[in-house]
């Protein structure tokens, strides 16, 4: 199943592995890191904004948790 907002598991540090959430559209970003997970910025911009319901993206992460769950169970 696809996500539109939630990606990984990915490699943590700090944790060993984490799910990413990002709450705007891909290659979307005021940088172009050359270090980004996603690759370099297409759309730059700096006007702060809503891209997404906020309600959408916490459902999404919740299914994407109980899905993970279970196939580890």
């Amino acid at each position: 199943m696809g996500y539109k907002h939630v990606y990984g598991p990915v490699p943590s540090r700090r944790l060993g592995k984490s799910l990413g959430v990002s709450p705007i559209p891909s290659k979307t970003c005021n940088y172009s890191c050359v270090y980004c997970q996603l690759g370099r910025t297409d759309h730059m911009t700096n006007v702060r904004q809503d891209f997404y319901d906020p309600q959408g993206i916490l459902n999404e992460l919740t299914l994407c948790v109980k899905i993970k769950k279970a196939k580890k169970a």
